[in-house]
């Protein structure tokens, strides 16, 4: 087992050219390979290469649009946190949350809490809806708290650790 994990551990490491690629398609999935290429200060049969490889191990996983949810109407942001009382019927809940309207992602919790869900609403009375006639009402939901979302900064997951990063035995791949 134990070269196994390091055979995990080697296939997730991303060197420089890795990271330069998912950095610009992440700002711009629509750059052509040649694009990509001269971006990064490659030829363009390393990009295609880096990227059909970045796609078979799964480090890229598609490529989409990036939506803007005030521009499109929905100026309402809110975390919901879900706490099912450990009752039965909150085992499946992530799957009936997502079906709900605007709901943007469910995450499986560890802790005193299940589940955290985003929310981008166009309206209060529309968040307010969603909680008391859907949420509130699903098999399984013991309580909601909501929480409106004022502010946000994001950074890229993707990141080089630290130059003097001296990796312990139960880090990842750093």
């Amino acid at each position: 087992m134990g070269a196994e994990i390091t055979q995990l551990k080697e296939a997730a490491v991303l060197d420089d050219i890795d990271l330069a690629i998912v950095r610009a398609l992440r700002r711009d999935a629509r750059l052509s390979i040649r694009a990509l290429a001269e971006e990064i200060h490659v030829s363009r049969s390393t990009a295609h290469e880096r990227v059909n490889r970045l796609l078979e191990r799964g480090v890229i996983s598609g490529f989409s649009a990036v939506v803007d949810p005030a521009q499109a109407g929905l100026t309402v942001r809110a975390l919901l946190v879900v706490d099912t009382g450990a009752t039965p019927e909150g085992a499946g809940l992530a799957d009936a949350l997502l079906e709900i309207p605007f709901v943007v992602r469910v995450q499986t919790i560890a802790g005193d809490i299940d589940y955290v869900v985003e929310i981008a609403a166009p309206t209060h009375d529309a968040l307010s809806n969603l909680v008391l006639r859907r949420v509130l009402r699903l098999p399984g939901v013991h309580s909601v708290r909501t929480h409106l979302i004022i502010g946000e900064q994001t950074r890229d997951p993707i990141q080089q650790p630290p130059a003097d990063y001296e990796p312990g035995p139960s880090d990842g791949a750093w």
